[in-house]
């Protein structure tokens, strides 16, 4: 068997939350990816960061955000058939449907403390939150409040370079 790192088993964790363990219910992967974007801002998946890309959002081209190492993650565990892939066409959409549901069980053995912070985010009494696919990402409903997770909410990040002046010369050539 091979090893997972502990964001490859919370990724795997949640999916398996989100279908209650049945390898035949999915989990859509935009619910999936606003679901990591918001992991990521609690510091639950440590070492992931995000940046904006053009991506398919309820039949409308946005920006969201989205991390490459994630997904890195997600194919990583499709490779290795801990997760299973599916892909569907709507009639009437102008997107595919991507999917996701568990190919092995696994033991989990990662922070007890991000693991509550899932749990608390995703399970009310035990039982998983009512969750609403919104034209900014998602809703998570309870009995007392709602949680948004605006996906398409882009992050103005400031950054630091320093120039690099190449010390190279044309003269300078023995040819």
């Amino acid at each position: 068997m091979v090893a997972m790192n502990e964001n490859q088993q919370k990724l795997h964790y949640i999916i398996n939350l989100l279908t209650n363990g049945n390898k035949k219910r999915w989990v859509k992967q935009t619910v999936l990816f606003a679901l990591i974007y918001y992991f990521i801002k609690l510091d639950v998946f440590k070492g992931y960061d995000y940046a904006p890309t053009p991506f398919m959002w309820e039949d409308e081209i946005k920006f969201i955000n989205i991390s490459y190492e994630a997904i890195n993650d997600l194919n990583y565990l499709l490779d290795n058939n801990y997760l299973n892939e599916i892909l569907l066409s709507v009639r009437g959409l102008n997107e595919f449907i991507v999917g996701y549901s568990i190919g092995k069980k696994i033991d989990y053995n990662f922070n007890q403390k991000d693991k509550e912070t899932i749990d608390k985010t995703l399970l009310e009494n035990g039982r998983l939150k009512e969750i609403q696919i919104t034209k900014n990402g998602i809703i998570i409903k309870s009995k007392n409040e709602k949680l948004e997770i605006e996906i398409t909410k882009i992050d103005k990040i400031s950054y630091k370079s320093k120039s690099y002046i190449m010390k190279v010369s044309l003269w300078d050539s023995n040819i």
